[in-house]
This record gives structure tokens, sequence and C-alpha cells, in this order.
């Protein structure tokens, strides 16, 4: 069955990479994949609207990567 034939489905595994162990072992993720799918652009700068009050550097940085803006986060890009 194609992309576009189902729903979300699980595609991707998210591992933590520090923090408190065991905070967020309940939570859902949903990936977002900026390069390939035209729909994540959109979705990053509505979720920098949505958090830019609480976290406005958390907002810029999501608006520069929907610009096209690769963050060194210590892994191959």
């Amino acid at each position: 069955m194609s992309d576009t034939e189902q729903g979300v489905y699980r595609k991707y595994d998210v591992h933590r990479r520090g923090g408190t162990p065991g905070k967020h072992d309940d939570c859902t993720y949903y990936v977002l994949d900026l390069v390939h799918d035209p729909h994540s652009v959109p979705a990053l700068r509505a979720y920098a609207d949505s958090c830019e009050g609480e976290y406005p550097d958390l907002a810029a940085d999501l608006r520069r990567m929907a610009d096209g803006w690769r963050p060194a986060l210590g892994e191959p890009q």
C-alpha cells in the first residue's frame, strides 16, 4: 500500500538522546521530512508560530530550518 493510500502508520523509531530518563517514554512523535515532503515546511512554520510566545529561540530556529538551514546537531546531514 502506498503512502497516499493510508493514514498514520509506524515508519520511524525516535530515541531520546539525553534528558530525564523515562520522562518521555509514553510520548508519541511524528517525524517531518523537510527535504522530500512538501507539506512539512508549512507544518514546521505553523509549529514555530504556535510556540513563539513560550519558546522564541526555538521558533526562530524552526523558521531558519524551514528556510533550508541545516543545524549542526552532531550528525551528518
